[in-house]
Order: C-alpha cells, then structure tokens, then sequence
C-alpha cells in the first residue's frame, strides 16, 4: 500500500532535508540513502506488536520553488500478515500531522506519539493473549469431540486444532478491530 503527503516550507532545500531526517529519525526511522528511510520489519512487527516496527518505507523528493521548498513524500507500506488496528492506523496518522507540525514548526509532540504507540502495542498483546486462550479453550474440546466420533486420535487432533485455529483467527482479527 503506498500513500502519498504533498507540502511546501517556507526555507530551502538543505533545510528541509535537515529537518526531514531529525523528524524521521526521531520516530525510528534509519536512513537508507539520502531521503530515503525504513524502520520495522515483519518479524520484529509480529514478535513486538508495535505498530512502530511494521515495515514502511518513506521516500522524499524536493524541490526548490522560488522562497519556498515543495516536499513529496511517498510512504510504502507492503502488506503484512498482521493487519492495521485502528490505533495502527492512528499512530500512522498522528506521525504525519506532527511531521506537518516539525517541518513548519520546528517541533512535534513525540510524547503522545509515543503514547498511542503504546496504546496500540497493548491492544494487539491483549488481543494476542485472549486469541492464545481461545485456542486452548477451543482445540482441546474440539479435539476430544472428534476422537469421540471414533476419528483417529491424529485426525481428531489435527481437524481441532484446524477448526480452533480458524475461529480464533477470526477472533483475534475481531479484537485488533473493535473500538
């Protein structure tokens, strides 16, 4: 998925780059080149359950234009196994309000950034947990029923685990999502 945020400052290029890289590096970002920067990955996204270290990827161009400077950033963020919660998506959205707020301002406010990180990290742990549970409450009874219905004890115990792990799946989906 790519988006895009289009703006213009009111100084040049070489500070609009400087301050581009402060910001970004301030939210976790690395540079990759100039004006490019990654942070996260998929492994470090599903072991953390921080919105932070889902892989994205952000590329700035500028352009001189008269006393002004034009940024066009383009984030890239590939679709992942795990899905955006809603403070996911917050978190991304407040980033770029106080990306807006540092390149105009010089300042942005990292603590509530910090905060709705938080929030989110914490959701997507509870929702992990309460999956985890729900699939021992689910694929063990569901295991013991097939048995029951004389299917060999590793059928009965693969066609549970299958049947546990597709409700739970929904589940925890269902958890990530709710207000």
């Amino acid at each position: 998925m790519k988006f895009r945020w289009s703006g213009a400052v009111a100084y040049d290029a070489e500070a609009a780059a400087e301050r581009l890289a402060q910001y970004f590096e301030a939210i976790g970002y690395q540079a990759q080149a100039e004006l490019s920067w990654t942070r996260g990955s998929l492994w470090k996204a599903l072991v953390t359950m921080s919105p932070r270290q889902l892989p994205m990827h952000v590329e700035a161009k500028l352009q001189p234009w008269g006393t002004q400077t034009l940024i066009d950033l383009t984030y890239e963020f590939p679709r992942t196994v795990r899905s955006l919660s809603t403070l996911d998506a917050d978190l991304l959205v407040a980033e770029l309000r106080e990306l807006v707020s540092y390149l105009q301002h010089g300042s942005a406010d990292f603590e509530a950034m910090t905060q709705l990180e938080r929030q989110a990290t914490r959701r997507a742990r509870h929702a992990l947990l309460g999956t985890l549970f729900a699939i021992i409450l689910l694929s063990v009874p569901m295991a013991w029923l097939f048995h029951q219905l004389a299917l060999p004890s590793l059928g009965a115990s693969l066609l549970g685990g299958a049947f546990g792990g597709l409700l739970t799946s929904y589940l925890f989906w269902r958890l990530l999502r709710r207000p």
